[in-house]
C-alpha cells in the first residue's frame, strides 16, 4: 500500500470510529430523553374515618410520587387532594402548606404514612 492509500484507509477509518461513537452517544441521549417515566416510587395510601362537609367520603385512596409538591390525585377520580396540613401522631410533628387562594371546605382524615405512623390529615378535593 502506497502512503496516500494508507493515510485515505487511516482518515476513512476514522471517520467510522466518530461516525459509530456519534451514533451511540445520540442512541444513549435519546434514549433516556424518551423513556417514560415509571411510578416505581409512588406511593398509594388510603384515607380513612374521614369527615367534612356534606358528600364527604369516609374513605378514599391517593396516588402521590415523591416531590416536594403537595397535591396527591384521588385514585379512580380526575380530583387531587390539595394537603393543607398533616400531624404524625406518633411524633407529634406538624406540617402545613399554603395558604391556597381557592381554599374548600376542609376534610380530616387518617392515613398511615409510609413510615408507618398513624398521621392527621386535612386538605380539600379540587378538579385536576
Amino acid at each position: 500500500m502506497s502512503k496516500s492509500t494508507t493515510r485515505r484507509h487511516s482518515v476513512g477509518m476514522l471517520r467510522s470510529v466518530v461516525v459509530v461513537g456519534c451514533l451511540a452517544v445520540a442512541g444513549v441521549l435519546t434514549g433516556t430523553a424518551n423513556a417514560e417515566p415509571t411510578n416505581d416510587n409512588a406511593h398509594t395510601l388510603t384515607f380513612f374515618n374521614c369527615s367534612g362537609p356534606a358528600g364527604t367520603p369516609t374513605s378514599f385512596q391517593i396516588t402521590k410520587m415523591p416531590n416536594p409538591g403537595v397535591d396527591v390525585h384521588v385514585v379512580g377520580s380526575t380530583d387531587i387532594f390539595k394537603r393543607t396540613s398533616f400531624t404524625d401522631l406518633v411524633t407529634g410533628q406538624t406540617f402545613t402548606w399554603g395558604p391556597y387562594s381557592d381554599v374548600k371546605p376542609l376534610v380530616t382524615c387518617n392515613v398511615v404514612a409510609p413510615s408507618g405512623h398513624l398521621v392527621l390529615a386535612t386538605g380539600f378535593f379540587t378538579g385536576s
